[in-house]
């Protein structure tokens, strides 16, 4: 049973997962569950669309509404008669917040609709992959941002806890670990002093004998430490992909964005990595029409991406948040930032697709993930395979492209 419906990040759907077996637990079996993601004002109108749609198709079933959204658009989901509760984003993981919630024990049966969406959009119910918290928060101050409002300061899983997950995850046939949270970078530096990333990884591995995959989520390139760097050369289980928060790479952007890195300094870093790693593919956020922004600062951004060859892109059109310094600077029309959007996209399919042709004729390391033979190489380029069971690893030469997938 799962009757979370999650928008957002990927440590969004780590919660949602603590939530369903809450709920599980604690028989709410006609309680469905938004937990919600703030990013962009797009993606608030449509989950109060989505809420709308599903009450729609099943008007017995009780709506909750979580996550960051309901932080930072408190009013907006208390006052829709489709939703019975509103549960605040710190409350979320507490037993008692659902408990509590008066609703039936009788199974309601959802609209099949949704029960295939439910199904297909949650990465929880990968049978050999797994997501693991090991940081919550942010203490930085990003002028567009809204995040640390809706989650508060940086809090740290101690390694006993990450290591107790990792362990039951292996032992129950998980064969890939993708560690995440707000700012995962800042790992370990409200624990101790000069604890850092690198050494999390390092420990995760000497506590763990077995083979697995590990990766690691979005990344802060100011805060790598050198230990990552170490543990990058010395173990084949870190995964060569890497996800930075970059957001632009103009260094005036960057500035008003109170980012702490510079394209230099990305430069350096992409460089560094691939001297250790050559076969690293990397990924990026990044948003358009930033206030301020002009057509020569978008195509400094879009010059680096294609220097850089980052192939796996994440594009938001700037979208202003009440209260953040970022809204009451000169705005950007939505055509530009949408136009600037779409550029980028297509630049990075044509990135995506040109690192792919590099991976034919190499020997790659392949996990399957589902039923239909697909799943990632090692540096997370999609791969087809005929006749290859869930979980299994398996070492092949690719020769072929089908569809953005890698063939043999």
């Amino acid at each position: 049973m799962n009757n979370v419906f999650t928008f957002g990040c990927r440590l969004n759907f780590w919660e949602s997962e603590k939530i369903n077996k809450i709920l599980i637990d604690n028989k709410k079996y006609n309680l469905t569950v938004f937990n919600t993601c703030s990013v962009t004002n797009e993606t608030v109108k449509n989950i109060v669309s989505s809420i709308k749609k599903f009450h729609l198709r099943n008007p017995d079933m009780k709506i909750a509404v979580t996550g960051c959204a309901a932080e930072t658009n408190f009013e907006t989901f208390n006052n829709m008669n489709e939703v019975s509760f509103v549960i605040k984003n710190n409350k979320k993981l507490l037993e008692e917040s659902w408990k509590k919630l008066p609703t039936k024990k009788t199974l309601t049966n959802l609209h099949e609709k949704d029960l295939i969406k439910l199904k297909k959009v949650n990465p929880s119910n990968s049978k050999v992959r797994k997501f693991i918290r090991i940081q919550n928060g942010c203490d930085h101050s990003c002028t567009f941002c809204i995040i640390p409002k809706c989650r508060g300061k940086s809090i740290s899983e101690s390694i006993e806890n990450i290591n107790k997950e990792i362990e039951v995850s292996l032992n129950n046939n998980i064969k890939e670990i993708i560690l995440t949270g707000v700012d995962l970078t800042s790992w370990g530096l409200d624990i101790k002093k000069n604890l850092f990333l690198g050494d999390l990884l390092r420990n995760i591995f000497l506590n763990n004998n077995k083979y697995f995959r590990l990766r690691l989520s979005s990344l802060d390139v100011a805060e790598l430490d050198e230990t990552f760097f170490e543990v990058l050369k010395e173990d084949v289980r870190l995964m060569p992909h890497f996800h930075f928060s970059l957001q632009s790479l103009n260094n005036m952007i960057l500035k008003r964005m109170k980012r702490r890195h510079s394209v230099e300094q990305v430069k350096e870093l992409f460089e560094k990595i691939k001297t250790i790693s050559p076969n690293a593919s990397f990924g990026a956020d990044i948003i358009t029409g930033f206030p301020t922004e002009t057509d020569e600062m978008f195509l400094d951004t879009k010059k680096v991406i294609e220097d850089l060859k980052v192939s796996h892109l994440h594009v938001f059109p700037y979208s202003e948040k009440n209260g953040t310094p970022a809204s009451k600077m000169p705005q950007i029309s939505l055509e530009v930032r949408r136009k600037r959007a779409k550029a980028l996209r297509e630049l990075g399919k044509k990135i995506y697709l040109s690192e792919l042709k590099k991976q034919l004729f190499n020997k790659h390391e392949v996990l399957i993930e589902n039923k239909n033979g697909i799943g990632k190489t090692a540096n997370n380029f999609k791969v087809k395979l005929k006749n290859k069971s869930v979980g299994n690893i398996v070492n092949v030469t690719l020769s072929k492209i089908k569809d953005n997938f890698l063939l043999v």
